[in-house]
């Protein structure tokens, strides 16, 4: 059975369910961590190393202490328009399914999905249904659909939407 909603939102074009459902479920479980322990910061090690090592002939400078910098001003950033963007698509979503994503991936301890229909009071094939609409809205919303170009699926290759539009 096709998805209502690649089909609305791509017409004539295939879309890769399994490839963009991991897609979703990665931005779910950053945006989830974020909202549990914040950003976490690297910090150089500055304790010296008392190894002998052996002149190799490098002397190229380590940046080591920039590229920390540069990852923990990024990466804060990053990270919190990852929560923002995933947090505002899923209140955009209807009930049941904003319910069945936020219990499911965005609570901790993350629970598995036998708990959440039981909690939910929904018979297993209709969590499924709804977990699967909802993970497609979120995948349009959050543009991470996989789409399979026709051209080269004899080759069982794949591009990405959206990627060369997308300043993250």
């Amino acid at each position: 059975m096709e998805n209502e909603v690649f089909q609305i939102a791509f017409p004539g074009m295939t879309i890769d369910e399994d490839a963009t459902f991991e897609r979703v479920e990665k931005e779910l479980k950053a945006a989830a961590l974020y909202k549990r322990m914040g950003f976490v910061r690297r910090e150089a090690a500055l304790t010296p190393s008392y190894a002998v090592k052996e002149n190799t002939g490098f002397t190229g400078i380590s940046k080591q202490t920039e590229n920390i910098a540069i990852y923990n001003v990024d990466g804060e950033e990053h990270a919190k328009l990852t929560y923002d963007r995933v947090a505002m698509a899923i209140s955009r979503l209807i009930h049941p399914h904003k319910e069945i994503i936020s219990t499911r991936y965005m609570s901790y301890p993350e629970p598995i999905d036998i708990n959440v229909w039981m909690e939910l009071n929904l018979s297993e094939r209709t969590y499924y249904r709804f977990k699967r609409e909802a993970m497609s809205e979120l995948a349009y919303a959050l543009r991470l659909e996989v789409v399979i170009d026709d051209t080269e699926k004899l080759a069982g290759t794949w591009q990405e939407v959206g990627r060369e539009f997308d300043f993250r």
